[in-house]
């Protein structure tokens, strides 16, 4: 069974609480320290997340299309400008960088193809994976909770 936790990213912050079970690594700063990442097929997520990941891609029984995982800050503010034309995020859409799910390679994002396949979507809620905003942002998918 998956672990447990509680995750606040508020202003900058980051707070953590484990309640059971392996958690994501959580830098103070995931713009000045990057996390503890594993590469599968072009994936990059840390190892506890990549873990469940395989898991749920052979559940699924099928490869999840995925077009991006880890990123840093940098590659955070060069996506939320093409996503919304703010570098700085936009609500809903793009967070911040060092407050995104990607920087702590604890998140994906799957083709439009992956997220209409009921087998994916399933594997990988099945396996510690929330599609935290599927109106504004379809395929994306965080580890260990809705980020």
């Amino acid at each position: 069974m998956l672990g447990v936790a509680v995750v606040a990213l508020v202003a900058g912050a980051v707070g953590y609480v484990a309640l059971s079970g392996p958690s994501i690594v959580m830098p103070d700063d995931p713009c000045a320290e990057r996390p503890p990442l594993r590469e599968v097929d072009g994936v990059r997520l840390q190892p506890v997340a990549m873990r469940a990941f395989l898991r749920a891609q052979r559940e699924a029984g099928a490869p999840i299309p995925v077009v991006q995982s880890y990123r840093s800050c940098a590659e955070q503010r060069q996506a939320c400008r093409s996503i919304c034309g703010n570098p700085e995020g936009c609500q809903d859409r793009c967070a911040p960088a060092g407050l995104s799910w990607h920087q702590l390679g604890a998140a994906i994002d799957i083709t439009q193809e992956g997220v209409d396949d009921p087998r994916i979507v399933t594997a990988l809620e099945d396996n510690g994976w929330c599609q935290s905003l599927p109106g504004s942002d379809p395929g994306h998918f965080s580890f260990d909770g809705c980020h």
